[in-house]
Order: C-alpha cells, then structure tokens, then sequence
C-alpha cells in the first residue's frame, strides 16, 4: 500500500497525448519490463490503471487510453512491473531524459477528457515521468492567463534594476487562502514592530475574497491580490519568499501552460516558517534540501528538532535556525474555567487527499471519529460537567465536515475558517489529537493533552513519525474510544492539570517561551548570507 520508492531508469523515445490516448516508448539498460500502468500517489488503495504493453525491438510501445477513466484530483506515478514471477518488483519509470522535461516546459502537453479533468504530464523534480489529474480551471487554463504571465515577465525584465533593487520579501499561507498561521503572525509584527523604512519591502499575498483578508486589512499597503499581476511583477523581484508552506503556494502551480513556476521556483530564497514543531510527521522527502522545496533558513523551536532536521532533511545546522514560531509570540492561555472547551482536532491522511466522499464516509477514519462523535458514554461526560467539545478538521479536510453528525449541543462541529485556528487553541482547556503538531501549540500553554492514534500502524507505514509516539509524547496515548474517554475524565476531575512527568520535558522540547519568536526570526534573515540562486540550467537538468 506504500509508496513505490525504487526506480528503473529509462530512456524515452517517443511520447505522444493525441486524442485522449497517452503513447509511450522507451528502452531500458537491461531490465525486463513486464507490465506498465500508473499508479496513484499517496493512497491507501493500491489504484492502477494499465497501459497495453509489447516489445518493440530493443524497447517497449505503451498506450492508455484517458477518455473513459473516473478521474479525481490526484497525482499518478509511472511504474513499471521489472521481472517476472516471485522476483518481480515494481518501479517507477525515472531517470528521464532533460530533453522532454524542456519539451514539457515550452510545449505543455494536456489533454481536457469529456468529464471536465485535466490530465496532465509533466517530468519532475526526481526526473520521474508523471502524471496530475485536475480538474480544469478556465481562469489558469486559458490563454488569457498566459498573456498575462508574459506581460508580467515583460515588466520586470524592462526594469529589472529597479524591481530588484525594492529587496522585495513575500509573504504567504496556503494559496493565498488563509492569515493565521506563522506567515501572518510573521508579517503582524513586521507592520507593528519595524520603522517605515524597513516594513515598506515586505507584503503578504491574499485572496481578496478569502475569509482570512479581514485579518490584513489594516495593512492595505502592504498586502497584494493574489495572482494579480503586481503580485506576478514582485515574485519576478522578491528576495525572500517567506511561509510555512512549500514554494509551490505563491503562485498557481498546477497550470500546466504556466511559463512562470520554473522560472520562479529557481531563482527563490525560501524562508520555511514551518506549520509546528516536526516530530510527528514524516516530511523530509518533500522538504529535503537535494529536492525541490530546497530552503535558505528553516525554522525550528528547540535543539531536539534541529536534529532531526540535521539528520534526516540533510540540513547544516547553520541553515537550521532554533527561534520558536512566529505564532507562538501571541498565544496565551485564555480558557474559561466556568465553561471550558475540549478540542478535538485530528490531522489529516496523505494517503486519504482528494478522496471522494462515499468513498471518505468508508474509511476507519470517518468511522472512528463519528463513532466518538455520537458516543453515549462521551456526551453523558459533557453533559454532566457542562463542557464543550469542538470539533475542528485540518485544512486538507475541511470539504468532509458535513459528513460528520453530532446531535449533541454540547458538541460543535467547527468548519475551517469559522473560526481561527489560533482562538481555538488559546480557549480550550485540553487537546485530543491523533498526530497534529498543533500538540506542541497546547503543550506550550501548560495544558493536557490527549493522543488518539486508532490508526498508528497503518499511519506508520503510510506516513512514518521521527520519534516513538507511545514512548516519546507529552501526554496520555490512547487507541480506544473507551480509554480516551477515561482519559478525559481523569483531566475534568483534576481541573485539566497536566501530569508532572510532561512538565518535566517542556524546557528541553521547548526551551523558548518569551514571545520573541519573529524578533529571532526577523534578525536572523536580515544576517544571513544564504548561497547565490539556482539558475534555470540546474533547475532544469537537476
């Protein structure tokens, strides 16, 4: 169910996507290529779809016919059954030449089926041939948009003196969507701590529709439209682009005529702000300094997560800079003892994006929480101790809320952006979560918290953590409905105090607490000396 890891490198004769049919030919050095289909990327299901497969002379001839699949929204592998009978093994098709990664750029290959999807390949960062399924976007798939990117380049390059010369910094969360989580806090306390001169360079990038504008409004100088063609003119300029999110979520990535992304992608300075303290979630495949979302500074809390950044993202540890989270500078405890709030927020499933919602209602995931959610012995526990329990998914899910049902007015079922997630956090008096770094957010606060892994050994398998949660968490790890709702009446009997064995830890796993996290982080970028850009030969030959 895993993720194909090894790869068999080819070299690709031929490539055609004519009539809703993707062609290809290839050769290999040796190897047997038994079988070849595409393989979904980060799901539980083992999906396939096959191409036809026959020797060709020294070679091979696939083909797979587009028009008639269910697509959904998701990113498709190419891989290869190398072998026969119990000594084969699959592998994804890599090694791809830099030749077709060039065509793909300046002649973007992408087929619209009759079902309103986008299928699109491209070569990737690994040089691996793959495949996206979208669905289409007329505002950034029309020839409109790439006028526009085109006017935009014209203007900076006119003046590019001038446009450099600004030192431009960007600032951004989740594709302009949002203004909550360290990027914004980052960006408050540039707008309210730093002289004129010095703030006058820095902008966050929004929606101007998005819930979240509300947020930045009073900063109107200093905030950009997204995608609006200042906003393609500065990312042209910017110095620093500064989020706690990979590269890819200042602009519209997924276009596939875009002239822009690569352009951009290789000449950035990445200050990475992180989204939490990373321990419990495996990411150093997506953000491993050899890989594309290579970052100038990453930020860390604490000399324990330095080192798993050092080890495992292959970051030296000057490049790994130990300042806390920018949001931490304003959280505060502010529960309310005569009404307090339990939190349950789970994270989301790699393995479970972009997954329809039959399909989602299906999943041990949606079971177990709805399950707790309609729990006789859970609602008789709130009733009687008139507490609240708010139920807030991760971002990545928020389209699944409305399949949960709570019957209960003690619960409230919390859709994203209702409410900020930072308000959240400061108001409850407890947190259960499952794998969420929104832990270390409570834990700074001195209040319990509740891990609630059912699913640990196929998370373990599917997405991996650096450290033992059943050994190494602060707080009580549960894996049955039953034991989490004993945990929660041992914290309501004793006032939602945490135990002293996790009090003990805090200074070590957060050592950091005096609310000048973006102080560190602000002084931090103005002294480094990160290494020149990548220019677009490295980017485009790896």
């Amino acid at each position: 169910m895993g993720e194909v890891e090894e790869q068999i490198k080819v070299k690709m004769k031929k490539f055609s996507l004519k009539k809703g049919r993707l062609r290809l030919r290839f050769c290999t050095k040796g190897e047997i290529v038994s079988a070849l289909f595409l393989k979904k990327r980060n799901t539980a299901e083992d999906r396939r779809l096959a191409f036809s497969l026959r020797r060709e002379g020294d070679g091979y001839d696939a083909s797979l016919d587009l028009e008639g699949q269910d697509f959904e929204e998701a990113f498709w592998d190419v891989v290869a059954t190398v072998g026969s009978g119990g000594e084969a093994h699959d592998a994804v098709l890599g090694g791809v030449g830099a030749a077709l990664k060039i065509k793909f750029i300046l002649f973007p290959r992408w087929r619209r089926n009759g079902k309103g999807f986008i299928v699109y390949p491209f070569v990737n960062g690994a040089r691996q041939f793959t495949i996206q399924t979208r669905k289409y976007q007329e505002k950034y798939d029309s020839y409109r948009f790439i006028l526009k990117e085109y006017l935009a380049l014209l203007c900076y390059f006119l003046l590019k003196p001038y446009w450099d010369g600004k030192k431009i910094w960007l600032i951004c969360e989740k594709l302009g969507t949002m203004a909550q989580d360290n990027g914004f806090y980052f960006f408050k306390y540039c707008m309210e701590q730093l002289p004129p001169e010095e703030k006058k360079r820095i902008f966050y990038l929004i929606d101007k529709k998005a819930p979240d504008y509300q947020a930045v409004a009073p900063y109107e100088e200093n905030v950009l439209p997204f995608m609006s063609f200042r906003h393609m003119v500065y990312l042209c300029a910017a110095q620093y682009l500064i989020s706690s999110d990979a590269i890819r979520h200042f602009y519209i990535w997924d276009s596939p005529n875009s002239v822009y992304k690569v352009l951009y992608q290789a000449r950035k300075h990445i200050i990475f702000l992180q989204h939490g303290v990373m321990a419990f979630k495996q990411c150093h495949r997506m953000f491993r300094k050899s890989g594309g979302n290579r970052m100038a500074l990453f930020v860390v809390s604490s000399e324990f997560e330095q080192d798993i950044i050092h080890e495992y993202f292959e970051y030296d540890r000057d490049e790994i800079i130990i300042t806390g989270l920018p949001r931490w500078d304003v959280l505060h405890d502010a529960s309310d003892k005569a009404r307090p709030e339990i939190l349950l927020m789970p994270t989301w499933r790699g393995w479970m994006e972009y997954m329809p919602e039959e399909e989602f209602k299906e999943s041990d995931y949606y079971r177990n929480y709805e399950s707790l959610l309609n729990s006789r012995e859970l609602l008789e526990l709130l009733e009687e101790n008139g507490i609240t329990l708010n139920f807030y998914l991760h971002p990545k899910f928020r389209g699944y809320i409305g399949q949960f049902q709570a019957e209960s007015p003690w619960i409230n079922l919390i859709p994203f952006g209702e409410k900020p997630l930072n308000q959240l956090l400061m108001s409850c008096s407890m947190l259960v979560t499952d794998y969420s770094s929104v832990a270390w957010d409570v834990y700074y606060q001195e209040k319990p918290v509740v891990f609630f892994p059912f699913d640990l050994e196929m998370y373990e398998e599917m997405q991996g953590s650096y450290v033992d949660l059943e050994k190494d968490a602060f707080g009580d790890v549960v894996r049955t409905r039953e034991e989490l709702t004993a945990a929660l009446r041992k914290y309501i009997r004793n006032g939602f105090r945490e135990d002293e064995r996790q009090k003990e830890r805090r200074d070590y796993l957060l050592p950091l607490r005096d609310d000048k996290n973006s102080e560190r982080i602000y002084r931090r970028i103005l002294e480094a000396r990160p290494g020149r850009k990548l220019n677009l030969r490295e980017k485009l030959f790896g």
